[in-house]
């Protein structure tokens, strides 16, 4: 029974030793586990980058102020075509940029059967006619002749009454040119007495003319200002023929006003081509002066009704307040407050 019993105690022994052995190879890779002591890297110094200014040099110079656009080729001479009554059209024979012939037919009024009334009129004519011939030769005289005579003359006024009715009703063309303006109107619809229904231009004297959205560009442009023209390209020379300094005041509010809003060049080149409804660039002069101090509008700053600009001074910045002058659109001129040879920093 003793004998029995010792190999089960030494088996439970080694268990023990092998559980302890166990348990202190897992405390050795455990501390293998805990994480070490992490060094803390120090960010790379950088240095930081130079400012990059952009800078011009302080100089003399010139600047010009001027007005550019684009006007449409017109004619100077139009004649407006129009019925002195009302009535009704029969119709319209031409239509916007027909070129017509001086004398060609226009357009016709509906005059009804006034053809036909014509036609027996001159019936009525020619039988007064014919009984007056038979009265002289039957030497018919006094009252009675004088009565024959008189019927002939009422017929004749009668015709002729007529004949002015029918040529009224034609629109002839006064003048050689192009349909500038034509009424959109139909056989049969009313037409309205000394209201035109079309235009006639003549394209052998033209103009240029240029319409302001807003009259203030082009309030400062006088007549016989000198013009540059360019037509498909090239240059060439005009002047200005009305500007609203110089428009007439007609007593008319709506043109009185549209002429505030309109410009009239010539062309002094007569070799250009300029085709009625030609689109063209003009540039007219207004202001130019030279030898002044010129920067570019860009360097010039405003703050709280303050004007000034600045100016690099080594490694700094130096504001500096100044008095503008003539401006356009890219540059300024500077009255007072810089000198040659500073470098005004722009603002872009």
């Amino acid at each position: 029974m003793s004998q029995s019993q010792t190999p089960n105690r030494r088996r439970k022994q080694l268990a023990k030793q092998a559980a302890v052995l166990l348990f202190a190879a897992s405390l050795m890779s455990g501390c293998s586990l805990l994480p070490m002591q992490q060094t803390t890297l120090q960010p790379p110094l950088i240095k930081p980058a130079e400012e990059k200014v952009d800078a011009v040099d302080v100089k003399k110079g010139t600047i010009e102020k001027y007005f550019s656009g684009t006007a449409v080729v017109a004619s100077s001479h139009t004649v407006p075509l129009y019925y002195k009554e009302s009535g009704r059209l029969k119709t319209l024979h031409v239509s916007q940029g027909d070129v017509v012939k001086a004398g060609q037919l226009i357009a016709e009024l509906d005059r009804g059967d006034l053809d036909l009334r014509v036609q027996l009129q001159k019936l009525n004519l020619e039988r007064a006619r014919i009984v007056l011939n038979a009265a002289k030769r039957d030497g018919v005289e006094g009252t009675d002749l004088r009565l024959k005579q008189i019927d002939v003359e009422r017929e004749q006024l009668t015709l002729d009454s007529m004949l002015d009715q029918l040529e009224s009703a034609k629109l002839v063309a006064p003048i050689a040119g192009v349909i500038a303006y034509a009424d959109a109107k139909s056989s049969g619809d009313g037409i309205n007495g000394y209201t035109p229904l079309v235009t006639i231009a003549d394209p052998a004297r033209t103009q240029l003319v240029y319409t302001a959205e807003d009259p203030k560009v082009i309030s400062g442009i006088e007549r016989e200002m000198p013009v540059e023209v360019t037509v498909d390209g090239k240059k060439t020379t005009g002047k200005v023929l009305q500007a609203p300094l110089d428009a007439p005041l007609t007593g008319n509010k709506d043109v009185d006003e549209r002429n505030t809003k309109m410009l009239y060049v010539g062309v002094t080149d007569k070799s250009a081509k300029l085709e009625l409804g030609k689109s063209v660039d003009i540039r007219i002069g207004l202001e130019k002066k030279t030898g002044v101090i010129v920067i570019p509008r860009s360097g010039l700053r405003t703050y709280l009704g303050r004007t000034y600009v600045q100016v690099a001074d080594g490694d700094r910045r130096k504001e500096v307040d100044v008095e503008p002058g003539l401006m356009t659109q890219t540059d300024v001129e500077i009255v007072k407050g810089l000198d040659e040879g500073m470098k005004v920093i722009l603002n872009n």
